[in-house]
């Protein structure tokens, strides 16, 4: 009995693990990162759609559209016919992903610190979740890899720049202090983040503003076309002060590269090291 089962031990544990190499054959990725892991995966042939911050790479825009992740139709998921829903902690609302479940889809959340670390384990939980681990592994390796060449500018070693990054430009301007994914992008650029006293994503005061005393600003692209362009920036109450807005230093970032640490986070480094390159403290 006992040579029985050895002999049809792998057969079983062939039957078992196929469950997770089959499913996830049509998928509907919502979150711009997650999408982006998974053309990094080389998996995204099994996408039927994505969401509205998918917008890397080019190619997702032949991809039909299930609405902003944060309010999500189940109509519009459901027409796709979906079998695996990929998402992040934001996606919603809670009454939607609730029916989109009992309607038989298996919803997967990918959640990971906003640190450099926490790409990792994105990368990886995709990669599992999908039943490709390997490819997660090497894809892991290859960022690890892109991490290192990175260097901290010699000009920035005694005092980094001082960056603010507007989440909000119109109205009461949001910045984004610790904990969130530009606090990271800012820290492993060299920089120092001007909001750091703050905790997540917070209205900042025009006295507020003065008192981080920014040497640049970085905000979207997709933010400075909401907000009217540059000129809207700098004219922020208590901007004007600011050695950012003395020698209008701004910072331009896509907003997925801003705001979603991934795999191009290392290239969003660099075009922030970029665009500082002639500061000076």
């Amino acid at each position: 009995m006992r040579l029985s089962l050895a002999r049809r031990l792998p057969v079983l544990l062939i039957l078992l693990l196929l469950p997770a190499l089959s499913h996830a054959q049509r998928l509907v990725s919502v979150g711009g990162t997650l999408t982006e892991i998974i053309y990094l995966l080389g998996e995204q042939e099994r996408l039927v759609a994505v969401d509205t911050s998918s917008i890397y790479p080019a190619a997702t825009e032949q991809l039909p559209r299930v609405g902003y992740q944060r309010t999500l139709s189940a109509e519009g998921v459901l027409s796709v016919h979906p079998d695996t829903l990929l998402i992040t902690p934001e996606a919603g609302p809670l009454k939607v992903l609730r029916q989109l479940q009992d309607s038989g889809i298996e919803l997967v959340t990918i959640e990971a610190p906003d640190t450099r670390e926490g790409i990792a384990q994105r990368i990886l939980d995709v990669a599992q979740a999908l039943g490709v681990a390997e490819k997660g592994q090497a894809a892991v390796a290859a960022l690890e890899q892109r991490f290192a060449q990175l260097h901290i500018p010699p000009a920035w070693q005694e005092r980094p720049p001082r960056i603010l990054f507007l989440l909000q430009v119109s109205g009461s301007p949001m910045v984004a202090g610790r904990g969130t994914a530009p606090d990271t992008l800012i820290q492993l650029a060299g920089g120092v983040n001007a909001a750091g006293s703050l905790e997540g994503y917070k209205m900042l005061t025009p006295e507020a503003l003065l008192a981080a005393a920014p040497d640049a600003i970085l905000v979207s692209d997709q933010g400075l076309v909401r907000a009217g362009g540059e000129q809207r920036v700098w004219q922020l109450p208590g901007m004007a002060a600011t050695p950012a807005a003395q020698s209008r230093r701004l910072l331009r970032l896509d907003a997925l590269l801003a705001l979603g640490l991934g795999p191009r986070t290392a290239d969003a480094v660099q075009q922030v090291q970029a665009q500082l390159e002639d500061w000076r403290p």
